[in-house]
């Protein structure tokens, strides 16, 4: 669920000014070339998560709340609330969270009882609910863009609300609420796969408890046993609820495939490790 608008915003005005900046240098795709582009993103989408191997990873979140004044505005001083660490189980294109400690501190709360701002479906569903046929989502190429040394189409995108399966979900006030969103889409120029996602969600009522949600998601060639796979890289979660925003700071890492071995049981936690 969440992320928060102004990163969204200031990402849109740097690529405004690199597109300003780069217009007379590299032309834009023709509209048979940009058509080819979606397409081939489209099918690594939709291939994506089926692709994927069973593996395990640790996702370490750090949370941080920003009061606002009568104003709306946030003055940017966020304070730390917490850092969980979770290692994360991709068994079966199934993502199971199991909390290893929080702050520092060894612990096996359940997920869903850690209260605030939290997501899932990064490991595709995400990317896969965009890009979908039926979802009828409007693309249109915006820029070129250099993400972490490579050459990206940038499309900026729309999925109307009647087409959305993005729910925002308040489960201590038994609320669901399906909203439609928007954002940009990073596509290599090479393989036209997909390297970050950027969402806001759009029409939240205003007496829904969480408001201003947006999100970003990086994605990375990570190694898996002999292969490389484009796995979450971070994750950056924001929104506001009242005057208090939000913000979840999520890290990837430690990746390694889930092997006979290794110990995994859906929906029941055990034992936390020993704390080094």
């Amino acid at each position: 669920m969440s992320r928060n608008c102004s990163t969204v915003a200031l990402l849109a005005v740097g690529l405004l000014a690199f597109q300003a900046r780069s217009a007379a240098q590299a032309p834009p795709p023709d509209a048979a070339q940009q058509k080819k582009i979606l397409a081939d993103a489209t099918d690594f989408a939709s291939n994506h998560e089926r692709g994927l191997p069973n593996f395990l990873c640790i996702q370490t979140t750090r949370r941080f709340q920003d009061f606002q004044g009568p104003n709306l505005q946030g003055n940017d001083e966020w304070r730390p609330i917490d850092i969980i660490v979770e290692r994360l189980a991709y068994f079966e294109h199934h993502e199971d969270y199991k909390v290893i400690e929080i702050n520092g501190v060894p612990s096996s709360i359940e997920h869903n009882k850690l209260g605030g701002a939290s997501s899932s479906g990064e490991f595709g569903s995400v990317m896969k609910g965009i890009f979908a046929p039926e979802t009828a989502t409007d693309f249109t190429w915006q820029t070129w863009f250099t993400l972490r040394g490579r050459k990206m189409h940038v499309y900026a995108y729309h999925v109307a609300v009647d087409k959305s399966d993005y729910h925002v979900v308040v489960p201590e006030r038994s609320k669901d609420l399906v909203a439609a969103y928007h954002g940009l889409i990073f596509i290599d120029d090479r393989k036209h796969f997909v390297h970050r996602i950027t969402l806001h969600a759009d029409g939240i009522p205003p007496g829904f408890p969480i408001q201003d949600i947006s999100l970003m998601l990086d994605y990375e060639y990570t190694r898996i046993g002999e292969a490389d796979y484009l796995l979450p890289l971070t994750f950056e979660l924001r929104s506001r609820e009242g005057n208090v925003r939000v913000k979840n700071d999520v890290d990837y890492d430690q990746y390694r495939k889930f092997t006979a071995d290794s110990s995994v049981s859906f929906g029941a936690p055990d034992e936390p490790p020993p704390k080094k």
